[in-house]
């Protein structure tokens, strides 16, 4: 029996890896069984070793893709068991644990090292295993570790798989109370998987995932053997600036193995090097490549250490780009800060006028208490231009103000005749609407449909001057939309009791000559 059910793949994956797992489905390939779970291949972007098992009672699940080698239970685990619930295909073999448990020691120890003859992943692993019982033995283990991490000439296929045995060797470290001895190792880990990722294409991430692993790994160990704090920072500012893009590095991970004076010395580090590029006379992309990587190495840290006052000095470095004023708004209003974040955004829009700093704008006027102010940005902006986009932002704006019903007459007389239309449709007042579309002369297809719905023989008229107009374009897609309007007119008509054949009839008539609009009426049912 299927030791899962449709649930436990939704709980252990969430709903939104679960949602994609479905449509993952046709592409798994056979099931393997194993002895304590089943295999499959799933093709993704690449194709993906998959594995499902029992950790005692609880579904657990392995996968090579980017997500999965961080240790989530991914799509493609979801594939799988919905397949292997499908096909009701066994579980876990039992009756296999048992044999195993009735075999003496040296039996089992012949059965291993016959199939580690044949199997370089498991030889490899038993080797690592070995290495790390006991006081583990540091030098051997970081041999293997080079064996199987280190590039030379080309990555095979089976790489990051070895990566990830190599790393749950030095977590079992760490688990056993080993941190000292691992340490090392994790750090050896990242560097190698580091110039691995340099020297070879990785487009599934499948690199990339064991490398942000590994840095999360060493973070760890540091964590619980501290190494030499400014050595530590040393190392990081390294990794970062002759690795800009990978591996991921979150500075915040290694916040209490750095400790202040390791932090302090990590912002030295960046500041010399910030200062050195500024001082240097040449002028080329080298530099301005160098102050990116630096920029985003301040940030990171301005962040981790909660100084807003940094943060804000760093992102104005990217001034005036839209993103840069966004950036600095957002951090403002997070801290609480409503007067400075309004300040900024004010000269954001004044220098860019861009809409989303704009709609910044506003919101943070409504929160510090100051909709009068937000009201007023709106209406200068239904002057400048008096569409009903306008119109409904300073609708919803002077509603969130409480000050819509006396504003709402001023709004629609500064609108032309179309966009009142329009803006009184949006505003659900479709009786309004259609008395506006008839006095102004401008009655659109929304403001007709909408009054189909209750006054169908008040649009006849109005539905012909449609059609006749939209013929007058000319063209396929006019010919199309003219079909549409009949069938939406002669529905209108036979509520009416009445027809448009007639009309049709004189259509077809005036426009013999015209077979790509005669083929789109036949296609329209005339």
């Amino acid at each position: 029996m299927v030791w899962f059910t449709e649930d436990d793949l939704r709980a252990a994956a969430g709903d939104g890896s679960f949602r994609r797992g479905r449509e993952y489905v046709d592409a798994v390939a056979e099931l393997q069984p194993t002895a304590l779970g089943v295999r499959a291949a799933v093709r993704g972007k690449s194709v993906y070793e998959v594995w499902l098992g029992r950790d005692n009672d609880a579904l657990v699940g392995e996968c090579g893709c980017p997500f999965g080698v961080e240790g989530n239970f991914c799509k493609h685990c979801v594939a799988v068991g919905l397949v292997l619930l499908a096909s009701g295909a066994p579980g876990p073999e039992a009756d296999i644990e048992a044999y195993l448990r009735s075999l003496e020691q040296r039996e089992l120890v012949e059965l291993l090292l016959e199939q580690a003859n044949r199997d370089p992943d498991l030889y490899r692993q038993l080797t690592l295993r070995a290495g790390s019982t006991g006081a583990p033995q540091v030098a051997v283990l970081r041999r293997q570790l080079d064996t199987a991490l280190r590039v030379r000439g080309f990555v095979d296929a089976d790489y990051a798989g070895r990566a990830r045995t190599v790393l749950d060797t030095v977590r079992d470290l760490v688990d056993a109370g080993h941190a000292a001895e691992a340490r090392p190792l994790a750090r050896h880990a990242v560097e190698l998987l580091t110039e691995a990722m340099g020297a070879v294409d990785d487009p599934a991430e499948a690199i990339a995932g064991v490398a942000r692993r590994a840095v999360k790994l060493y973070a760890r160990a540091c964590a619980v053997a501290r190494p030499n704090p400014a050595k530590l920072a040393s190392w990081l500012f390294q990794l970062r600036l002759t690795w800009p893009t990978w591996p991921t590095i979150d500075i915040g991970d290694f916040t209490e193995p750095l400790g202040e004076s390791g932090m302090s010395a990590y912002r030295t580090l960046i500041d010399d090097a910030w200062h050195a590029l500024d001082d240097d006379d040449d002028d080329d992309d080298d530099d301005d490549d160098g102050h990116a990587v630096l920029r985003g190495m301040r940030e990171q840290l301005a962040k981790t250490s909660g100084d807003v006052d940094t943060l804000v000095d760093v992102l104005a470095d990217g001034l005036p780009a839209v993103r840069a004023y966004r950036e600095i708004v957002a951090v403002l209003r997070h801290a609480g800060r409503l007067d400075e974040a309004i300040r900024w955004a004010e000269r954001g829009v004044a220098e860019t006028r861009d809409l989303s700093l704009t709609e910044l704008l506003v919101e943070s006027f409504l929160d510090a208490q100051r909709g009068d102010e937000a009201v007023e940005l709106r209406k200068a902006d239904l002057r400048a231009a008096r569409t009903r986009v306008c119109y409904g932002r300073l609708r919803d704006t002077a509603v969130a103000a409480k000050v819509w019903s006396g504003l709402r007459s001023w709004a629609l007389d500064v609108l032309p005749p179309g966009e009142l239309v329009g803006a009184l449709l949006d505003d659900g007042d479709a009786e309004a609407a259609w008395l506006a579309a008839v006095k102004h002369d401008c009655a659109g297809v929304e403001v007709v449909r909408s009054r189909a719905e209750t006054h169908p023989a008040e649009v006849l008229a109005t539905y012909r001057a449609l059609v006749t107009e939209c013929l007058s374009r000319g063209g396929r897609d006019c010919y199309r939309e003219a079909g549409v309007l009949l069938t939406e007119m002669a529905a209108c008509a036979e509520r009416c009791g009445e027809s448009v054949s007639g009309f049709v009839a004189s259509l077809k008539l005036e426009h013999a000559r015209r077979p790509a609009l005669l083929d789109e009426l036949r296609r329209a049912g005339f």
